[in-house]
Formats: structure tokens, sequence, C-alpha cells
């Protein structure tokens, strides 16, 4: 059994159910050890709905860091959030790393001309292709500590072609030269196994992807990506660790945090 969870979802969000505390008591149930807290960074660049308005940040953080410090002598909590890499400019992510202690990168959407791409749709070469540089960009960037879901890009394609192939090796071989790990996503396995041109399957963890990663002595980190504190170990969960095991990944339990600050 896992005794940490570093991807865990605050109601702010507005697509998960529970503050800190709820999660907190959940995990200290379970026997965590530690538990860090991650939800979505406000944006205005995004079209979607589904995160904290800029007005709720300082919520966000009084929420965590308050139970950080009630609870320091019994579970580990750590103060992050899930944030895409969008915008060049460094201060975007750097005014939120002077705050939190980590940062994971979501990558759910790819820049296109006429906006953004859901990465849970791409469809064709080129935006996978674009995935694929956008995330390695964004680990040599350093200013994340683990990559959410690497394989979420592959959601919207049913084949395994050279894109979807020379986008995995792009992805993992920096993670290797960087030092950050891939994250085992359970939360794809939640969303049940769907039938496709392949064959049935989860729209993530993708196998095919994972395949390539045993293949790299790259670090990998399963997360619940819980939305209720039920979900932070489940049968989902539990199914993860199994693939895990079977594919005799190099899994790790404790996040490195480039940017942690000491102020606990």
């Amino acid at each position: 059994m896992t005794h940490s969870n570093y991807h865990t979802h605050h109601r702010l969000c507005r697509h998960a159910k529970g503050t800190t505390i709820d999660y907190v008591q959940k995990a200290i149930d379970l026997g965590f050890k530690t538990l860090g807290m991650s939800d979505h960074v406000p944006s205005d660049l995004l079209p979607d709905t589904m995160r904290m308005d800029a007005s709720e940040l300082d919520a966000y953080i009084e929420d965590v860091r308050a139970v950080q410090k009630t609870h320091q002598d019994t579970i580990k909590v750590y103060l992050g959030m899930e944030c895409e890499f969008l915008d060049p400019n460094p201060a975007y992510y750097e005014r939120f790393l002077s705050r939190v202690d980590y940062l994971i990168l979501g990558q759910h959407y790819v820049k296109e001309a006429a906006g953004y791409q859901s990465a849970f749709a791409l469809s064709t070469d080129a935006h996978i292709l674009e995935y694929g540089k956008t995330v390695e960009t964004a680990i040599e960037s350093g200013y994340f500590s683990m990559v959410a879901h690497p394989d979420l890009y592959m959601c919207g394609i049913d084949a395994f072609n050279e894109a979807a192939k020379d986008t995995a090796h792009r992805i993992i071989k920096s993670a290797v030269e960087h030092d950050i790990p891939l994250e085992f996503n359970a939360n794809g396995i939640r969303r049940g196994i769907k039938e496709t041109s392949q064959g049935m399957r989860y729209p993530y963890p993708r196998m095919e992807f994972w395949e390539i990663a045993k293949t790299y002595p790259v670090d990998v980190m399963l997360s619940s990506d819980a939305h209720h504190p039920n979900k932070l170990y489940d049968d989902a969960m539990k199914e993860a660790e199994q693939m895990i095991e079977q594919f005799g990944l190099k899994r790790i339990h404790t996040l490195k945090m480039k940017h942690l600050k000491n102020r606990l």
C-alpha cells in the first residue's frame, strides 16, 4: 500500500469535493505519512472553468497552511498546485512558486493559432508532437517537481503511431535528464474501460507509453489525482499499483520538491 499522495484536489476547483482537513483526516485513517494538496492554479489564459478563481488563491493557501500547522505532529502536509505550461513569462510561475512548496505539471492543453486545444482530444500528429515539445520545455524550465499523467495526450487517439512514440520518448528522456518523476495516474482507471479500434482500454494509463518508460531509468510516482477524500486509496489505486509492479517500473514514494520553501 502507498503511504503518500502528492496529487490531491480541493473543492475550490469546482469539480472536486472536500477541503484540506477532509483529505488529511482520510489520509491519517489510511496510515499515510505524507499528503500533498495540489489544486489547479487559477488562469486567465484557459477557456475552462474547472479551477479556482484568482480571488480564491489566498483562501486555498490559507486552508492548506492552517492544516499543515495543526497536524504537523501527525502527518506531513505539503502545499502544491497543478499547473499548465503555457505562459512564456517566468513571472507567471514564480508568483506561485513564491507561495507554495511545489508545482506539478498537468498539461491539459496545447497552444494553437486559434487558442488552446484540450489534451483529452488531440487527434492530429501536429497536436501530439506539440504536446511533447511543450512538456519537454516545461521540464527544462525547472519550475516543476513532477509530470502528472504524461500519457494524457493519447486520450483522443487509438493507434500508437510514430508521433505518439516520438512524444513518449521525448517526455521520458527529458524526465530522466532533469531528474523529474513521471506520474502513474489512477484517475484514468476511474474513467472506465472504453472500446476502441485497438480493443478495450482505459483512456490512461496507456500501456504503450509505459512499455517505453520501463526501458529508461525514469522515476515513477503513483498518484491518486484524488477529487474526493474517498479516492485517496481506492480500487483504482490498487489496480494502478499492480500495473506498476507488472511493468517493473522504478517507483518512488517521496517527491523531491525542487522549490520547497522552508516555512514549516
